[in-house]
């Protein structure tokens, strides 16, 4: 009977909305983030609110955030009367998703916040989400910026780049990086946030750090090999190619493409012990940029739309989104049974993966779906076909990604 029980209350933890202190908030050890396993309270969840907006805070003072203020050009959404969905909202009652929206041939039909007075702060349309991997996703929408601006030649432009002509990432096609089939798996560890088994975490230390570490490393295989520090390359890749016309650029991509409505930053690397051992390129902005976005989140939808409308109207941006498509790899986590809780991550639900984007989903072989996905649900899920995108930003893992983006995709109707 003690058997049973320990099986339901784990059962219950792992289901998504069960809390296990529905009082007190829990610390875990003063992280800045929930970590995925994670099931938190609202207590919880204000206390990494908290900590999340001291993070961006602190980042500031340091000067180690690279933003973009708005143009004043965002065009406003038109919005429908809220579908009924009581299951919606339950989950923003009570659960983890603290904004979902719905967006469908240019309407949103569903715009949802986390219910107020929930926490301390309530959720709103200038709180600031991560966007964490879903910003590889964005990078990634930014080489395409970059090809289409003539600072990067194509997709398969071969890396020469003197920052790191002495690692195995020179004289590769710019299509490996983006496919994350760089072959650098035995250069970071298992969480792929660590370089050459240094301690300190590869964002507080510079490219150039990192380039000295990965002195003399080669390329190992060209399988593909999902991890953070790839994209914090791409992002200074870009850098270095659009050298002094890289604030250019950006403000291309989010003013006049995307046209924010609220500024937007990412977190820049900082510098190690071992920064003056490079000091020819210490502190340059191909040392300094990253994929780790903060971002709110109608500007989340923005972005989606962009790509979305990219894809559609076959811009030259939209061309290589298309190619990246095209070209995309088997993905090696695709798993589409309930089994081992894989219905808490949308990449479990994509069969191919190419230049930082997922496609080809599950039931939906045939249709043109691509996605990103972030730790703990900052996720995008986009029916290139339809028009139809499903944004969500989340506390924490432990929702069911079929139910609140897959099958509203597919069928074009929320959760009942």
């Amino acid at each position: 009977m003690k058997k049973l029980l320990s099986i339901i209350v784990l059962g219950l933890l792992l289901s998504g909305n069960a809390h296990a202190d529905d009082g007190k908030a829990v610390s875990y050890g003063g992280a800045h983030e929930l970590p995925e396993h994670a099931r938190p309270n609202d207590a919880t969840i204000s206390l990494f609110e908290e900590r999340k907006n001291k993070f961006i805070k602190k980042r500031k003072k340091q000067k180690r955030l690279y933003t973009i203020k708005p143009k004043g050009n965002a065009i406003e959404f038109n919005y429908d009367k809220n579908l009924t969905s009581l299951t919606l909202e339950k989950e923003l009652s009570e659960g983890f998703i603290l904004s979902y929206l719905y967006y469908e041939n240019g309407v949103v039909k569903y715009n949802g916040t986390a219910l107020d007075g929930r926490f301390k702060k309530d959720i709103t349309n200038k709180t600031l989400f991560y966007t964490h991997s879903t910003g590889k996703s964005i990078t990634s929408y930014i080489v395409g910026h970059a090809i289409c601006n003539g600072y990067i030649s194509s997709i398969d432009e071969i890396i020469d780049w003197p920052l790191m002509e002495n690692t195995l990432y020179q004289g590769q096609p710019l299509r490996n990086l983006l496919n994350m089939s760089a072959g650098d798996k035995h250069t970071v560890n298992e969480s792929a946030n660590r370089v050459m088994g240094n301690k300190d975490h590869h964002r507080d230390m510079g490219l150039e750090t990192i380039a000295k570490l990965l002195d003399g490393t080669k390329a190992k295989s060209k399988n593909i090999f999902y991890n953070n520090v790839l994209t914090d390359i791409i992002a200074n890749y870009i850098a270095f190619k659009a050298g002094d016309k890289y604030d250019d650029l950006m403000k291309k991509v989010f003013q006049d493409k995307i046209k924010i409505e609220n500024e937007i930053a990412y977190e820049k690397h900082g510098q190690s012990r071992l920064h003056k051992k490079n000091l020819k390129y210490n502190g340059s902005p191909q040392t300094l940029a990253s994929y780790s976005y903060f971002i709110t989140r109608l500007d989340f939808l923005r972005v989606a739309e962009a790509m979305m409308k990219d894809y559609q109207n076959k811009t030259c941006v939209g061309n290589y989104l298309r190619e990246s498509q095209q070209q995309a790899k088997k993905w090696y986590k695709y798993r589409h049974t309930s089994m081992d809780n894989a219905h808490f991550w949308l990449h479990n639900y994509a069969r191919k993966y190419g230049s930082q984007f997922y496609f080809d989903f599950y039931k939906m072989k045939k249709r043109n779906i691509m996605a990103t996905e972030g730790y703990n649900g900052q996720n995008m899920l986009i029916d290139l076909d339809n028009s139809r995108i499903v944004v969500t930003n989340s506390a924490a893992t432990g929702w069911d990604v079929r139910t609140y983006m897959l099958n509203v995709i597919r069928k074009g109707e929320l959760p009942k």
